[in-house]
């Protein structure tokens, strides 16, 4: 079976109506950003209207950068949402003093700062110490510290710092590679503070690390081995798990650091909360689409599902979560109107969250 749409939410007729629409629009938009003034009126009030209705959960920043004005999407770090705003920009047509991307781009720290209530977040302000477990040694887990850090204003913090990453990274840097993050104040009890200028450079050097072991890596469908379980909850209801033994036991998990779970809602259970016979089947149909629209050599692994309380929760590793974004959609838009579906697609190198099927 092949995955045969190439935009689940929208038709491109939409996109070309969009780009249509803009480039009718654009020098007006590019005068407006040149003069500096009625910006909000004339430009971001039209464009934000045109945005909202592609329906796609994207956001725009919009600017003058050296001769020219640019347009960036964002889905303001909804990872489902990143390959619709990268198919956005690619059917963008040509126009005249405009440059269009997806993602927030990275912005030079030695001159950018945010200021958020009373609080400001710059290069003096923020540093780091990376943190290293031995048990998930390819994390690359970061403590960042802001000075001075007021307990009172620690969600405020928080936030203006992820913020601050967010365009100081870049959107696909924070995406892509970090996998934690912590914000604290000053202390005894750090190792070594290290300027934040020089985080780009810890990653670029983690990540070079992560490619070269594991880019070549992928599941051996031979090692598969699936395993029965059955629990009972304290209510006494029925858990039964089939889950991929041999991809559990595997040593490389870091090389899929996507988690891609389904979660079917059944409406129509039986008195110990299994599904009736329709809504198996259609469960038995999903399940066998997932698997052929997610294959292991395009980088995605069948880790098992759990069955019971009326629902059914179904397991993916995968290496990207771009091509998982998109059969998510699909799976959505095709079962809409048969099942209840919750999808959570979320970066886990060590796949954590299955730990309870280590046995």
């Amino acid at each position: 079976m092949s995955l045969n749409y190439e935009l689940p939410l929208l038709e491109k007729a939409n996109y070309q109506a969009f780009w249509d629409w803009f480039k009718e629009h654009s020098q007006d938009f590019y005068e407006t950003l040149q003069k500096g003034e009625l910006v909000e009126e004339d430009l971001i009030s039209l464009l934000a209207p045109k945005v909202t209705e592609l329906d796609l959960g994207l956001y725009f920043l919009i600017g003058l950068e050296e001769n020219s004005a640019k347009l960036v999407f964002t889905p303001d770090g909804n990872v489902r949402k990143v390959y619709l705003a990268e198919e956005l920009v690619a059917t963008a047509p040509e126009v005249p003093y405009w440059r269009f991307s997806a993602l927030k781009p990275p912005t030079n720290v030695s001159s950018f700062s945010i200021r958020m209530l009373d609080l400001e977040f710059d290069k003096d302000k923020i540093s780091f110490y990376p943190r290293i477990n031995p048990s998930y040694p390819d994390e690359i887990d970061l403590v960042m510290i802001y000075r001075p850090f007021q307990e009172e204003f620690a969600d405020e913090i928080t936030n203006g710092v992820f913020i601050f990453l967010d365009n100081f990274l870049g959107e696909e840097t924070m995406i892509d590679r970090i996998d934690r993050l912590e914000v604290r104040g000053p202390g005894d009890d750090i190792p070594e503070e290290i300027p934040v200028e020089k985080l780009p450079d810890y990653i670029d050097w983690r990540e070079k690390e992560f490619v070269e072991k594991y880019q070549d890596i992928t599941f051996d469908l031979s090692e598969e081995q699936y395993a029965g379980y059955e629990a009972t909850l304290e209510d006494g209801t029925p858990i039964i798990s089939t889950i991929n033994t041999g991809a559990m036991k595997w040593d490389h998990k870091a090389s899929h650091p996507w988690m891609f779970f389904i979660t079917l809602h059944f409406e129509e259970v039986n008195e110990v909360g299994f599904p009736t016979e329709k809504e198996y089947n259609l469960l038995s149909d999903l399940d066998n689409q997932a698997y052929q629209l997610l294959p292991i050599l395009e980088g995605n692994i069948y880790l098992g599902r759990e069955l019971g309380d009326s629902q059914c929760d179904i397991y993916y590793a995968c290496k990207d979560y771009r091509m998982a974004s998109k059969i998510a959609d699909w799976i959505v838009a095709e079962y809409k109107d048969k099942l209840n579906i919750t999808i959570d697609i979320f970066k886990d190198k060590y796949w954590q969250a299955l730990e309870r099927f280590n046995f």
